[in-house]
């Protein structure tokens, strides 16, 4: 599983899904699965041993979004409910909006 410093954390009913999701999808040949909110892709993503090999093989000036491009139809978008996967708090007005946000969002349960 790999995340973002600058993501607020997801729920775990997010987290079972996409690890529900991981373990069927990884059964079929895919090597990733990222969440989709919205049709933003978000983190955490969750990753197979195959896509985990193409991060340490790849250049040092590659980036993860381009290998992620590279090898799309080995990837699983798995559409959530929780808008803090595709979430990034950089500025003061980030963080005001996931103030505001965490308000209304459901229980962690």
């Amino acid at each position: 599983m790999i995340t973002l410093v600058d993501r607020p954390p997801v729920t775990a009913a997010t987290l079972r899904t996409l690890r529900d999701a991981f373990i069927l999808t990884v059964a079929g040949g895919k090597w990733a699965v990222v969440p989709e909110f919205q049709g933003k892709h978000g983190h955490p993503i969750l990753i197979a041993r195959e896509m985990i090999e193409v991060f340490l093989k790849a250049a040092a000036t590659a980036t993860a979004r381009d290998l992620e491009h590279q090898h799309q139809a080995r990837i699983e978008y798995v559409p959530v409910g929780d808008p803090f996967v595709a979430m990034n708090v950089d500025t003061p007005d980030d963080y005001a909006a996931l103030s505001a946000l965490q308000f209304k969002r459901p229980s962690q349960k």
